[in-house]
Protein backbone atom coordinates (compact mmCIF):
# COMPACT_ATOMS: atom_id res chain seq x y z
CA UNK A 1 0.00 0.00 0.00
CA UNK A 2 1.58 3.26 -1.08
CA UNK A 3 1.33 6.20 1.30
CA UNK A 4 1.37 9.52 -0.52
CA UNK A 5 2.48 12.99 0.53
CA UNK A 6 -1.11 14.13 1.17
CA UNK A 7 -1.59 11.34 3.72
CA UNK A 8 1.67 12.27 5.45
CA UNK A 9 0.56 15.93 5.53
CA UNK A 10 -2.75 14.85 7.07
CA UNK A 11 -0.92 12.83 9.74
CA UNK A 12 1.40 15.77 10.44
CA UNK A 13 -1.60 18.06 10.84
CA UNK A 14 -3.23 15.63 13.29
CA UNK A 15 0.04 15.41 15.23
CA UNK A 16 0.38 19.20 15.06
CA UNK A 17 3.90 19.01 13.66
CA UNK A 18 5.46 20.70 10.67
CA UNK A 19 7.54 18.74 8.18
CA UNK A 20 9.89 19.83 5.45
CA UNK A 21 9.36 18.48 1.94
CA UNK A 22 12.34 16.14 2.44
CA UNK A 23 10.81 14.80 5.67
CA UNK A 24 7.43 14.29 4.00
CA UNK A 25 9.07 12.29 1.21
CA UNK A 26 11.14 10.24 3.66
CA UNK A 27 8.16 9.52 5.93
CA UNK A 28 5.98 8.55 2.97
CA UNK A 29 8.63 6.04 1.91
CA UNK A 30 9.21 4.77 5.49
CA UNK A 31 5.52 4.37 6.34
CA UNK A 32 4.91 2.60 3.02
CA UNK A 33 7.73 0.16 3.85
CA UNK A 34 6.30 -0.50 7.31
CA UNK A 35 2.80 -1.16 5.97
CA UNK A 36 4.20 -3.41 3.23
CA UNK A 37 6.05 -5.39 5.89
CA UNK A 38 2.84 -5.89 7.88
CA UNK A 39 1.09 -6.98 4.70
CA UNK A 40 3.76 -9.67 4.33
CA UNK A 41 3.15 -10.79 7.90
CA UNK A 42 -0.57 -11.11 7.19
CA UNK A 43 0.23 -13.68 4.49
CA UNK A 44 1.87 -16.04 7.02
CA UNK A 45 -0.27 -18.89 8.34
CA UNK A 46 0.51 -18.32 12.01
CA UNK A 47 -1.75 -21.13 13.24
CA UNK A 48 1.26 -23.45 12.86
CA UNK A 49 3.33 -21.34 15.25
CA UNK A 50 0.94 -19.65 17.66
CA UNK A 51 -0.90 -21.70 20.24
CA UNK A 52 -4.37 -20.26 20.89
CA UNK A 53 -4.88 -19.17 24.47
CA UNK A 54 -7.97 -18.79 26.58
CA UNK A 55 -9.35 -15.29 26.92
CA UNK A 56 -7.89 -13.54 29.94
CA UNK A 57 -11.30 -13.19 31.60
CA UNK A 58 -11.75 -16.97 31.70
CA UNK A 59 -9.22 -16.91 34.55
CA UNK A 60 -11.45 -14.79 36.77
CA UNK A 61 -14.88 -14.90 38.24
CA UNK A 62 -17.00 -11.87 39.02
CA UNK A 63 -18.43 -11.81 42.49
CA UNK A 64 -20.75 -9.43 44.28
CA UNK A 65 -19.74 -5.82 43.97
CA UNK A 66 -16.72 -5.05 41.86
CA UNK A 67 -14.31 -7.49 43.47
CA UNK A 68 -12.71 -9.94 41.05
CA UNK A 69 -11.32 -13.27 42.21
CA UNK A 70 -8.89 -15.59 40.48
CA UNK A 71 -9.71 -19.31 40.11
CA UNK A 72 -8.15 -20.00 43.50
CA UNK A 73 -10.61 -17.57 45.09
CA UNK A 74 -8.12 -14.92 46.10
CA UNK A 75 -8.72 -11.29 45.14
CA UNK A 76 -6.34 -9.88 42.54
CA UNK A 77 -6.12 -6.71 44.60
CA UNK A 78 -8.12 -4.95 47.24
CA UNK A 79 -10.48 -2.43 45.73
CA UNK A 80 -10.20 0.28 48.34
CA UNK A 81 -9.74 3.97 47.60
CA UNK A 82 -6.37 5.43 48.49
CA UNK A 83 -5.51 9.06 48.99
CA UNK A 84 -2.19 9.16 47.14
CA UNK A 85 -1.93 12.93 46.82
CA UNK A 86 -3.20 15.63 49.10
CA UNK A 87 -5.28 18.31 47.41
CA UNK A 88 -3.21 21.11 48.95
CA UNK A 89 0.10 19.64 47.78
CA UNK A 90 -1.24 18.96 44.29
CA UNK A 91 -2.58 22.50 43.91
CA UNK A 92 0.65 23.96 45.31
CA UNK A 93 2.68 22.14 42.65
CA UNK A 94 0.40 23.06 39.74
CA UNK A 95 1.92 25.51 37.26
CA UNK A 96 -1.29 27.56 37.00
CA UNK A 97 -4.54 27.74 38.99
CA UNK A 98 -7.93 29.22 38.25
CA UNK A 99 -10.72 29.23 40.85
CA UNK A 100 -8.78 26.73 42.99
CA UNK A 101 -8.54 24.29 40.05
CA UNK A 102 -5.56 23.30 37.91
CA UNK A 103 -5.68 25.24 34.66
CA UNK A 104 -4.59 23.34 31.54
CA UNK A 105 -4.45 24.13 27.84
CA UNK A 106 -7.64 23.52 25.88
CA UNK A 107 -7.85 20.07 24.36
CA UNK A 108 -10.63 20.72 21.86
CA UNK A 109 -11.17 23.63 19.51
CA UNK A 110 -14.45 25.42 19.98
Amino acid sequence: MKIDIQQIEHLAKLAKISLTEAEKNRFAKDVTSIIDYFDQLNEINSSKFVIPTEPALSEVERVEGSQILNKVGEPFHSDEPKNLFSTDKTLAEAPELEANQIKVKAVFDR
